[in-house]
């Protein structure tokens, strides 16, 4: 009968479809699954790993402090505006360093090195960055003016704060091996430390001291950064490699880009100006996806 070999047909096709879903869930999953053999350490060297892995993370909270204490000590002086922002960089490192030790400590991260991490991500990429280029924005215009531009400036920076905190209880909750949604705590704050340190040089060469577009786009640059942190738009990790020869072609592009526009003012030989150059590549990845995701989605209903 018709209704009796159709019933026979969905009973069949029950089962591979079951089995089709558990290997996609399988091969979504096959970046998070992968992962080096961490190996058997006695206790003593577990404990030495576990000690190295928090004096890193120490560190990097100490790069955030100190950058605070730098710009508060000597405010809108360029040379410790600058050292401020290579220590947020420096934190960096620290940041992206603290893991191997804990990994080779204890396969699964403790409670205390998860909470002393995000204080110290939250003082190094949400506080100083927002404190730093606070403090080295030029003070311009009548006392009245002066005083909106402080007050804005407040809300601007609480705003990062605030969406370096959101940002990093997200990633807390829910990681993500394959994709970060929105920038990056550590992200975000190399993005102000660049934008700190291309401000320096652009003043050392052309000048632009006194006037109010340094502020409007120091203040502007922050929202768009502390906004994209809270948004859900993809950015890769470095365990994502489906589109790895994309991102070097776009990183090549944006590095050479920056490169050729900033070679009259010589910072890219820097490892400071160099992270700025990969910086702003890393953050124009993610408009750039979301736009070629709307444009492949665009296509697909057209086609359809």
């Amino acid at each position: 009968m018709p209704g009796k070999s159709n019933n026979t047909e969905m009973l069949h096709q029950e089962p591979i479809s079951n089995e089709k879903v558990n290997q996609e869930e399988q091969q979504e999953r096959g970046e998070q699954t992968r992962s080096w053999t961490i190996p058997e350490f006695s206790p003593g060297v577990r404990l030495f790993f576990k000690i190295l892995a928090n004096f890193i993370t120490t560190l990097n909270f100490a790069s955030g402090v100190i950058a605070i204490i730098l710009v508060a000590i000597a405010p809108r002086n360029p040379i410790y505006a600058l050292w401020a922002a290579k220590l947020i960089l420096l934190g960096i490192i620290f940041d992206f360093s603290d893991g191997i030790p804990a990994r080779l400590a204890q396969k699964k991260p403790g409670f205390f090195g998860t909470v002393v991490d995000s204080v110290a991500d939250t003082i190094t990429f949400g506080l100083a960055p927002a404190v730093v280029i606070a403090l080295s924005l030029p003070i311009l215009g009548t006392s009245g003016s002066a005083l909106a531009l402080a007050i804005v400036t407040v809300i601007v920076g609480c705003y990062f704060a605030f969406c370096t905190i959101f940002r990093l209880v997200r990633f807390t909750r829910s990681p993500s091996k394959k994709w970060f949604h929105g920038i990056p705590a550590p992200g975000a704050g190399s993005a102000a430390a660049s934008y700190i340190i291309i401000k320096l040089y652009l003043e050392e060469q052309l000048g632009l001291v006194d006037t109010i577009a340094i502020p409007a786009v120091g203040l502007i640059f922050m929202v768009i950064t502390a906004t994209l942190m809270i948004i859900r738009t993809k950015y890769p990790t470095t365990k994502l490699r489906k589109n790895a020869l994309e991102i070097f072609l776009l990183g090549l592009a944006a590095v050479t880009i920056v490169t050729v526009v900033a070679m009259p003012f010589q910072f890219i030989i820097y490892p400071a100006g160099l992270m700025a150059a990969l910086t702003v590549f890393y953050i124009s990845y993610g408009p750039f996806y979301m736009i070629k995701h709307m444009m492949e989605r665009a296509k697909e209903v057209e086609d359809y």
